[in-house]
């Protein structure tokens, strides 16, 4: 594990820079969003996409498949089912 470390001086509202040396390691460019959490009374800052965005994961496992198509088959069984079942009772 490296360490690199730097002195930033905050500014009005909290504002802080990450230095260009940090942000370039990290991978962390303008308009990111980094996560920032207090680990052991110190200030982690997280790069983006150390923390997976649900809807993204989601997305990606639901790839190539076709949603539309089962969710038609299954219908067709319900209303199939419904349909056998008043026979029945019809017939009875």
């Amino acid at each position: 594990m490296s360490t690199l470390g730097e002195e930033v001086r905050v500014l009005q509202k909290g504002k802080i820079t990450i230095p260009a040396s940090m942000r370039r390691k990290l991978g962390i460019e303008e308009g990111d969003c980094v996560r920032l959490e207090i680990i052991n009374n110190k200030v982690v800052i997280l790069p983006p996409n150390t923390v997976p965005n649900p809807t993204e994961v989601l997305r990606g496992l639901a790839k190539g498949i076709k949603i539309e198509e089962p969710i038609k088959q299954e219908l067709m069984k319900t209303s199939a089912a419904r349909v056998d079942a008043k026979l029945k009772r019809a017939a009875t």
